[in-house]
C-alpha cells in the first residue's frame, strides 16, 4: 500500500514569479491552525466524477473539515496523521483523482486565502457520503518550510514535522479500501 505521509514538495524557480490579477501569492500557517469544521475552498484541474477525464479549466468547490477523531477512524489502515494530515468532504463534491497537489484554502479576508492544505489522496466515489478526501496539513511542516525557503543552501531532505497534537483510533474500518 502507498505511503501518502509527507506529500508535500517545494520547487525552487530559477526567476521570481511576475504577480498579477491572475498569478498571486498565497499565504501559509507558520502555527498550528485549528482546521475542524472549518468550511474550506479546493482547486484542482482533476475529474468531476470517480473514472472521468481531468478538465481543462481550473474548477473549485467547498469542503467541510471533519474532526480529528473521524478521520483517524475512517484512514486507520493507512498510517494517517492528524499532525500532518486531515480529511474533508462535501457530499456530491470533491476532490477526485487529478486533484492530487492542489490547494485546501480558507478565506483569510477580502480577497486573500491561506493555503492550509493539499490535496493528496481519497477512495472511492469522489465526494461520496462516506468517501471524504485525505489533505496534508501545511502547519505540520512549518518547520520545515521555514528551513526550506530560508537558504536554498545547505537545504536538508523533510524530516519529521514537530508533533502539534496526536491522537490515533484503534477501530479499524477498512480493509483494503479501493484507490481513485
Amino acid at each position: 500500500m502507498t505511503k501518502h505521509v509527507n506529500d508535500i514538495a517545494l520547487i525552487e524557480v530559477k526567476h521570481p514569479f511576475q504577480f498579477s490579477k491572475d498569478v498571486t501569492p498565497i499565504c501559509v500557517p507558520m502555527a498550528p491552525v485549528s482546521l475542524v469544521n472549518k468550511n474550506a475552498v479546493v482547486a484542482g484541474w482533476g475529474s468531476l466524477y470517480y473514472g472521468g477525464k481531468g478538465v481543462d479549466f481550473l474548477r473549485q468547490t467547498q469542503v467541510s473539515i471533519y474532526p480529528d477523531m473521524i478521520c483517524s477512524i475512517v484512514f486507520s489502515k493507512l498510517d494517517y496523521s492528524n499532525v500532518r494530515q486531515c480529511c474533508a468532504n462535501r457530499v456530491g463534491k470533491g476532490a477526485c483523482k487529478g486533484d492530487s497537489g492542489g490547494p485546501m484554502m480558507l478565506r483569510a479576508g477580502t480577497g486573500r486565502f491561506q493555503q492550509v492544505g493539499i490535496v493528496s489522496y481519497g477512495f472511492g466515489t469522489c465526494g461520496g457520503i462516506f468517501n471524504p478526501q485525505v489533505y496534508t496539513r501545511v502547519d505540520g511542516y512549518s518547520d520545515w518550510l521555514n528551513r526550506a525557503v530560508s537558504s536554498s543552501a545547505g537545504y536538508k531532505p523533510l524530516s519529521e514535522p514537530k508533533a502539534y497534537m496526536l491522537r490515533s483510533s484503534p477501530f479499524p474500518i477498512f480493509e483494503d479500501p479501493p484507490r481513485w
